[in-house]
């Protein structure tokens, strides 16, 4: 698995989330945090084929579980 790395203010992801994440024009260098993020990824989820929806789904929810066990672990 890919190390994380951190970009902008605690937002920890690996070079698949990145490069996925960029695909669909989420850009993780302009977002302020790891909730911005998940609300891009909110914003256009619904709009995507069935294929496309489950790689930003699964994404989403790899991301999401990060940031609950960063917030549990403080």
């Amino acid at each position: 698995m890919d190390e994380l790395k951190k970009y902008g203010k605690n937002i920890l992801i690996n070079d698949y989330e990145k490069s996925i994440l960029l695909k669909y024009n989420i850009n993780v260098l302009e977002c302020n945090s790891i909730d911005e993020v998940l609300l891009l990824i909110d914003r256009i989820i619904d709009d995507l084929e069935d294929e496309e929806y489950d790689e930003l789904d699964y994404i989403a929810s790899v991301i999401a579980e990060r940031k609950y066990y960063m917030e549990t672990n403080k």
